[in-house]
């Protein structure tokens, strides 16, 4: 329930930006080898170096960096390139539109094949790949001065209006609510209850990610991430430290930290809080987010939010 949405078939495409010679490909083939070797390390700085991400929305920035961790930890990958046909750039362009960017002329494809190391699954990846100043790189669109211009001047409280005139889920009657804002009651500046615990919450759960402590982060959180940062899988197996801090560190690329909160609504569970925050790479991240009651805590349930550097 956000306007920050990516579409599906933008979850892995990146930014286009100037990268000098030594951070970009001289070939397709190279590109893709490139990005074979940093897949199978799970080398994360190998792989920002093999796309500019500066203009790109955190959701961007975790799935590719996920993909990462990824193929190092849980799944085996392999890279190949591909030719595009004229029904995906035609996609790219329609959907640049969509979101207020510019489009770049792709050049071709990377796709990215992952096998679960388990057995339980596989898929494909595709990104686009472009050559900009000579030489290739991962490519895509990017947000425009215009469209950044935009989201800035939107309010908390027209993206929380937004959000309750599209209905809120009532789970007892097992439907969307159009008649949330009218029946709700009105929370005080600092959101009463949800608003003052979802601030502890998003700060203990930054102290977990500044302190790589997974175990902080399970007790920071809900059930969401006492599922996501737990110390043993599905099967029963212990988790290495290792591989859930790497874990912690992906995931806080989409978070939310120095959250202040300024009102909001509350019918039984639910509570739709106006916020202004930082998300996980640094950019201002302003509108409502729907929080459910989770025990003691209240769990993220949804966001209309924009978020702009």
């Amino acid at each position: 329930m956000r306007i920050e949405m990516i579409p599906l078939t933008l979850l892995a495409a990146l930014v286009a930006c100037p990268l000098s010679p030594a951070m970009a490909a001289s070939s397709p083939e190279a590109l893709a080898r490139d990005l074979q070797k940093a897949l199978q390390a799970g080398d994360m700085k190998a792989a920002r170096k093999l796309a500019a991400i500066e203009r790109a929305p955190a959701e961007l920035h975790f799935f590719y960096f996920d993909q990462v961790r990824e193929c190092a930890t849980e799944a085996t990958c392999t890279t190949s390139l591909a030719p595009i046909d004229a029904e995906y750039r035609e996609s790219l362009k329609q959907q640049a539109q969509e979101a207020g960017a510019e489009p770049v002329e792709p050049a071709g494809l990377v796709v990215v094949t992952t096998k679960s190391r388990d057995g339980s699954g596989s898929g494909s990846m595709k990104m686009p790949y472009a050559k900009v100043g000579g030489e290739y790189r991962l490519a895509s669109m990017g947000y425009t001065d215009a469209e950044f211009a935009r989201r800035r001047a939107m309010t908390g409280e027209q993206l929380m209006h937004e959000m309750v005139a599209a209905g809120i889920y009532d789970s007892a009657k097992g439907e969307r609510r159009t008649d949330w804002a009218h029946v709700a009651t009105r929370l005080p500046a600092d959101g009463g209850a949800p608003g003052q615990a979802f601030v502890r919450q998003t700060t203990a759960m930054a102290a977990a990610v500044d302190a790589r402590d997974p175990d902080a982060a399970m007790r920071a959180g809900g059930t969401w991430a006492r599922r996501v940062f737990a110390e043993k899988g599905y099967d029963g197996k212990p988790i290495a430290k290792a591989l859930r801090q790497r874990k912690l560190e992906v995931q806080a690329l989409r978070m939310l930290r120095d959250v202040k909160v300024q009102g909001g609504y509350q019918l039984g569970d639910d509570a739709v809080l106006v916020i202004e925050a930082r998300n996980g790479i640094g950019w201002t991240e302003r509108g409502a987010v729907l929080v459910s009651r989770d025990g003691d805590a209240w769990e993220l349930a949804g966001r209309q939010t924009v978020a702009y550097p």
